[in-house]
């Protein structure tokens, strides 16, 4: 097991002059890189073995094939596909897990391969340690190797980032209603200790997702699309803080200052006569305060959204970044592309699992089929399963994986881009199929004013507890009873506006563009894995 010292923050030093976020707080760097455990010590305790095949669904003749389809794409040519960054298997990943071996991919900028194969002698000439005859030539680097992770890992990283965005959620609220309740809050919730005791955060739910802006216009309507399951938000909501008094009583002190005098009503023998109340909008059964002093409470919610911002969120984004970095994943392989920066690309990691069901690609074919209809209704079933079922007669359109990745896309385009509605699978299907499975995280700038399920809003608005005092005139004499009422403090709800860690599953033909990544990949695994 070799260390990824060479790779250590290789990717940080490049990142180290856009750490600050213009106007708002700094997400953290990257941590040094582990070493890569053993397939054994991650995969159920033991090497996997590659899986069988199960019964292949029916399918056509190669007799009953349109010919024109047969000809390859030439009487249906793809639109102008601008690729920046694509992927590709290397020949030897077939039978690596029964090696004790991580499998792996390459990643390709499009871009800078055909800078350096337009100087493909004199890079070589370079490589050797030569001069070329013509001088120095530019020959960028445009292959990186990426270990596949484990798709279960994945999700833990995901369910990860949602409690790490809950906890920041839940300070924050708690943090601003108890230092706007300084007085009567701060011995309950902070020297007492109130509360659930702990985050019940649900798991993430891994599911493939498909943009519109991921294939061509013309495909729109076919193919569908789905939007990333980011329900970061608490699971539930409840009168009491669901993470530890310290996570939102650091350096709050307690105050005891005159923030209102109470009004109330007069009734006599039951009947209201007369009340004295302030204009401060309510909630609760007492009228408003005469006296409430606004501006302080106002001041105490500004500084708790202030000390949310400097103190909380940085650590929210580090606890974001953490959950999909080792010690907590030991089998999941971020690669940084370009940078997990907001607007710098995103953090990506093929996955994989051991699922041998084919049902998802006879559906694939099903789907595939029926949405393009005419020769490619009954060509489906041949085209996705040719590398299985080895049919000869198909050469002339079958996958041209590594043929020319600096041509147009290979494969029949409308077949291959249908691939990115499909969920994690093995390598070895990965292989036969041509595709695979990536999990991405990013920032994401957001706009949100929290909670922000609708029915958590009530829940969870800003107010003071103050108090009223009705008196009760009636032939025994004057009674004081005291009544419930809340101030509700602007702006009610506590709204958030800086960079979020999203994720999402997607899947890419082999060959296509990936989506979300940018630039290229702040390190590679390649020293480490081959």
């Amino acid at each position: 097991m070799r260390r990824l010292a060479a790779l250590t923050l290789a990717c940080c030093t490049a990142c180290a002059g856009a750490q600050s976020i213009p106007g708002l707080t700094t997400v953290p760097g990257l941590p040094t890189l582990p070493a890569l455990p053993s397939v054994g010590d991650v995969w159920g305790g033991s090497t996997p073995t590659l899986p069988t095949l199960p019964t292949l669904p029916p399918l056509p003749s190669i007799s009953d094939v349109d010919p024109s389809l047969l000809g390859g794409t030439k009487n249906d040519p793809p639109p102008t596909y601008t690729r920046k960054n694509v992927f590709s298997f290397p020949d030897e990943r077939l039978g690596v897990l029964t090696k004790g071996k991580w499998p792996i991919m390459e990643v390709i900028n499009v871009e800078q391969q055909a800078e350096w194969q337009k100087n493909a002698a004199a890079c070589r000439q370079q490589q050797q340690g030569k001069t070329p005859a013509g001088g120095a030539v530019s020959c960028p680097q445009y292959e990186w190797t990426v270990p596949l992770s484990l798709e279960s890992e994945s999700k833990d990283a995901a369910t990860g980032i949602r409690k790490a965005w809950q906890r920041f959620e839940d300070r924050y609220w708690w943090r601003a209603q108890t230092n706007l309740n300084n007085t009567s809050m701060v011995p309950v919730n902070c020297w007492l200790g109130l509360g659930l005791g702990g985050l019940d955060t649900n798991p993430a739910t891994v599911k493939t997702t498909v943009d519109s802006s991921d294939f061509p216009d013309v495909l729109a309507g076919k193919i569908p699309t789905s939007t990333p399951e980011n329900d970061l938000h608490l699971d539930s909501y409840w009168p009491l803080p669901q993470v530890p008094s310290g996570d939102f009583c650091d350096d709050l002190n307690w105050k005891i200052n005159f923030m209102y005098l109470p009004g109330g009503c007069t009734y006599i023998f039951g009947i209201q006569a007369f009340c004295l109340q302030g204009d401060d909008a309510v909630t609760g059964p007492g009228v408003a305060p005469i006296y409430f002093n606004m501006d302080e409470a106002r001041q105490r919610v500004l500084d708790a959204m202030e000390h949310a911002a400097t103190v909380y969120y940085p650590q929210y984004q580090a606890d974001a970044l953490a959950e999909m970095l080792p010690p907590k994943r030991k089998a999941l392989f971020m690669l940084p592309w370009n940078s997990h920066l907001p607007g710098q690309g995103a953090m990506v990691a093929p996955v994989m699992n051991q699922d041998v069901s084919l049902t998802q690609f006879t559906d694939l074919s099903q789907r595939a089929g029926d949405a393009l209809g005419s020769v490619y209704k009954l060509t489906s079933p041949l085209y996705y399963f040719q590398s299985v079922k080895r049919a000869g007669g198909l050469d002339v359109f079958s996958l041209p994986f590594r043929k020319d990745l600096l041509g147009s896309p290979p494969g029949v385009w409308k077949f291959e881009e249908f691939k990115r509605t499909l969920g994690p699978s093995n390598p070895v299907y990965y292989d036969l199929f041509g595709y695979a499975t990536w999990f991405q995280t990013w920032n994401q700038l957001d706009a949100a004013i929290l909670p922000e399920p609708l029915y958590a809003k009530p829940l969870r608005t800003l107010t003071f507890f103050a108090g009223a005092i009705d008196h009760y005139v009636d032939f025994s004499g004057v009674h004081e009873v005291p009544v419930p009422t809340g101030v509700l403090v602007p702006p009610y709800n506590l709204p958030f506006l800086n960079y979020r860690v999203h994720y999402t599953w997607t899947s890419v033909p082999e060959g296509y563009d990936i989506p979300r990544v940018s630039g290229t990949p702040a390190f590679d695994y390649g020293s480490v894995v081959r």
